[in-house]
């Protein structure tokens, strides 16, 4: 079953890295300019939703991924982002240290952003037994599908947005409007491009 799913998510990567479509798409090896300019955040997201145009985000059937923690209410004063992420996938766990440094730099240039880790493993167990293990992974909130079946469901609210490919990212916008949607995993590069589409 894993390896159909690491098949399925490696051509998914290769869809995402060749881009497609109209809208030309900033390659995964596109880094900061040397000016200094970030490039357009637009470009960086797989699936980039204007104002007017942006999807609500609402959490599919999710239950925290350890006992005792709750499941969040999306806030509308910060933005949030949702990691999703599995035990079984080395390019989500070795990106999850970034995503917590970028989130405590985020709010200390006064950014206000919640980070939420989804997991999409489909054994419980597996999940439990590895945060067990590994307590420093995926602080703070976490999450995990409380059905795997929920999330072809809760992609498709998301017009454009890749599908069978993870690490995925998906960004809110303060008011709980989706933003943007990236698959693939993050380097440091990426981070001028993050702190620009929070200050668009």
């Amino acid at each position: 079953m894993r390896r159909v799913l690491f098949a399925v998510a490696g051509l998914a990567a290769v869809a995402v890295a060749c881009g497609g479509g109209e809208k030309p798409r900033l390659s995964r090896t596109e880094s900061v300019k040397p000016s200094g300019q970030a490039p357009d955040p637009q470009r960086w997201c797989d699936a980039f939703y204007p104002d007017g145009a942006a999807p609500s985000l609402a959490l599919p059937a999710v239950r925290p991924a350890r006992p005792g923690e709750t499941v969040p209410a999306v806030p509308s004063d910060r933005w949030v982002w949702v990691n999703l992420w599995a035990t079984w996938c080395g390019p989500c766990r070795r990106e999850m240290p970034l995503l917590l440094s970028w989130q405590k730099q985020l709010v200390k240039e006064g950014d206000a952003v919640d980070l939420w880790f989804l997991s999409v493993d489909e054994r419980e167990a597996d999940l439990t037994r590895f945060l067990s293990e590994n307590p420093g992974v995926a602080p703070g909130t976490s999450l995990r599908l409380t059905s795997p079946t929920g999330l072809d469901r809760w992609l498709a609210g998301f017009p454009g947005a890749p599908t069978g490919s993870i690490p995925l990212q998906v960004i809110a916008a303060p008011g709980g409007r989706v933003r943007c949607v990236r698959a693939g995993s993050l380097r440091d590069a990426d981070y001028p491009i993050v702190r620009a589409l929070l200050r668009r």
